[in-house]
């Protein structure tokens, strides 16, 4: 029988993902039991993925030198959650619960087949819809996005709202009268999910 190990595939995640799983394997390893001892201390984790959001925030004004700091912080994070992650393989001795209990990804676990379901109602002011999603076990973020209900066959482009860590989000600033559909995917360590079966809602 094959040893389980730890996946390395967040490597691959986009840099607004990785931030936030970076963020959830630190909270899953503080005060765990399994993993007394870091490699990397989990101060020096933190800073790092702050220092990967900063650079990440200010590379958007699309200078050659802020994008530079970008990828140099992505690569120093990268290597603290690579070599974290072979510091929980190591512990584990592959055991998968363990291994788990970290936020890291088994190499035998199966990829999960949840699809988000969600839920919109109007909010408390003229312009606003609360959309809602329950909470789905190793899923750390969700992605919500809207557009607005085709007219007269033409479909209108999806549009990316934000992304969260909270299973609610409240969105504003819409079209009264108009109906919307809305969506939401989850964020596992395996990847995004597919996005729920839309909701429709006329905004009031």
């Amino acid at each position: 029988m094959k040893r389980i190990k730890v996946l390395l595939n967040f490597l691959t995640l986009s840099i607004a993902i990785k931030i936030l799983f970076y963020r959830s394997i630190i909270s899953n390893l503080t005060g765990n039991a399994y993993f007394l001892v870091p490699s990397v201390s989990l101060e020096v984790a933190t800073a790092a993925v702050d220092a990967l959001e900063a650079a990440s925030v200010a590379a958007k004004d699309g200078s050659h030198l802020n994008i530079s700091i970008r990828n140099d912080a992505e690569k120093a994070a990268d290597e603290i959650f690579r070599n974290l992650a072979s510091y929980v393989e190591f512990i584990a001795l592959g055991d998968e619960t363990t291994i788990i209990s970290s936020g890291f990804t088994a190499s035998q676990q199966p990829t999960p087949t949840y699809k988000p379901v969600l839920s919109a109602t109007h909010g408390a002011h003229s312009g606003n819809v609360k959309l809602a999603t329950p909470k789905a076990l190793r899923t750390y973020a969700y992605i919500w996005r809207m557009r607005k209900v085709s007219v007269n066959g033409i479909e209108n482009p999806w549009i990316t709202i934000t992304t969260t860590t909270q299973t609610t989000y409240e969105v504003t600033g819409l079209e009264p009268g108009v109906e919307y559909e809305f969506e939401v995917a989850g964020v596992t360590p395996e990847g995004i999910t597919e996005f729920c079966q839309s909701v429709t809602l006329i905004v009031i």
